[in-house]
């Protein structure tokens, strides 16, 4: 038997699985618990507001998401990603993604999250929605200290494309034959691999270049409340964690 059918499901998480941004969320997390260090956290308005003034771009705030969990204890890190997810991300999931999730588990692909999101917080939703693999950014970890040293390639537009082609080789997948979702233009080097692109949520002009080339487009926007649909969560339990 061919592994999972030679065959991914890749979701993207932000604006997509989820009803707004993972790794903007646990970033602004870290700021209001006054859990970042001091030094990064008095960082954090002057970045928001270079970014506003487009002086940043959206890879370099995918990096900052990262950056400013500098010099906390992992152990740390990872018990407030699930406290932040417990508290402002499960309820944003939306019953879109669950569904096909489930769907695709039932069909015996490979499911796989892949976020610019730091690491920890995708983490959290992958557990949770118990899919087979979850690549998120990631700083390397020194004395059991998070660094602000990026672990490449940060996952974003090249970057995810080179993160899934390497799963790919790694399960011999078919990404001919794979799908994705996704709301971003950023990740149309990905889309032009996949034999099964669906654009979820796009931004007009997106939108319009994916009903140009003729990729399937749906609407995500219900929330599942926190918790798997009746139908699907006993089914779940068997999938492990």
């Amino acid at each position: 038997m061919t592994p999972f059918g030679r065959t991914a499901a890749i979701f993207d998480v932000d604006d997509s699985l989820l009803d707004g941004n993972a790794g903007t969320i646990f970033t602004w997390y870290l700021y209001s618990e006054k859990v970042m260090r001091p030094e990064m956290r008095s960082r954090i308005p002057r970045i928001i507001y270079e970014y506003a003034r487009k002086r940043l771009t959206e890879q370099d705030m995918v990096e900052v998401g990262s950056r400013c969990q500098q010099g906390l204890r992992a152990d740390e890190l990872k018990a407030h990603a699930h406290a932040c997810f417990e508290k402002h991300l499960r309820k944003r999931i939306t019953t879109g993604a669950v569904r096909q999730i489930r769907k695709h588990l039932l069909s015996g692909h490979l499911v796989v999250l892949a976020s610019g999101s730091p690491q920890y917080i995708v983490d959290e939703i992958a557990h949770h929605l118990r899919v087979h693999v979850a690549v998120g950014t990631r700083t390397r970890v020194v004395d059991g200290r998070a660094t602000d040293q990026i672990v490449p390639p940060v996952v974003f537009r090249d970057g995810k494309r080179a993160v899934v082609e390497r799963i790919a080789a790694q399960y011999d997948l078919d990404l001919g034959r794979s799908f994705l979702y996704s709301d971003s233009a950023a990740d149309t080097p990905l889309f032009e691999l996949i034999g099964n692109p669906i654009i979820i949520n796009p931004k007009p002009p997106f939108r319009t270049v994916a009903q140009r080339r003729g990729w399937d487009v749906v609407e995500w926007a219900e929330r599942t409340k926190g918790a798997l649909p009746p139908d699907t969560a006993e089914e779940w339990g068997s999938w492990g964690g």
